[in-house]
């Protein structure tokens, strides 16, 4: 069985009609999926940053394996069950990129599997995500994706790596050379932050 699709949007903001996009794709390809508005935390950072906690609470409510896709993306393609999916927690890690670039890991598709491991590598995220944002010293912008980037390096441990066909970014070069995508991410955050 796919994993249950889930995410959520900022109400009353541009990302609404993402949403209806989102589960336009998910009906199309007659996957299962939850999506939801929420209200603003008060900035772009903190909306991102709630994404741990949201996907743990979903985790929880609906008791199997989920796949996490920010709402700004759609499916293309009907998707099909990966091996990756026996693990805990799979994401997108990019090749070539130093360990510590902000964008070594993506968010914006994430599996993570109704498994004790699973739970315990979001936590690991919440925590990492709050740490970062509290952090009087900080100085740039929190991408939710730098937690998990933290996360992923110091516990591979039940984790596995998704392919580029389940994150592709439209107009990304590096991701030109996916020619048969899943899910193909609009990245809407760089023109509507809410």
């Amino acid at each position: 069985m796919f994993p249950l699709v889930i995410s959520y949007y900022t109400k009353d903001t541009p990302y609404q009609l993402d949403a209806h996009h989102l589960m336009g794709s998910c009906e199309k390809f007659g996957l299962e999926h939850h999506v939801e508005g929420i209200d603003s935390y008060g900035s772009w950072e903190l909306n991102c940053a709630y994404k741990p906690f949201f996907i743990s609470e979903k985790l929880r409510q609906f008791e199997r394996p989920v796949l996490w896709v920010d709402v700004d993306a759609v499916f293309v393609q009907k998707p099909r069950p990966l091996k990756v999916f026996e693990k805990d927690f799979a994401l997108y890690a990019q090749p070539g990129l130093d360990k510590d670039h902000p964008s070594k890991v993506r968010s914006g598709t994430l599996y993570v599997n109704h498994t004790e491991g699973g739970a315990g590598l979001l936590k690991a995220w919440a925590d990492e995500s709050q740490k970062i944002l509290l952090d009087p010293e900080r100085t740039e912008e929190f991408w939710d994706q730098m937690a998990l980037r933290n996360v992923f390096l110091s516990q591979k441990k039940g984790m596995g790596r998704l392919p580029l066909s389940y994150i592709k970014i439209l107009g990304h070069p590096i991701d030109a050379q996916c020619l048969k995508p899943v899910i193909v991410h609009l990245q809407a955050s760089r023109h509507a932050k809410a």
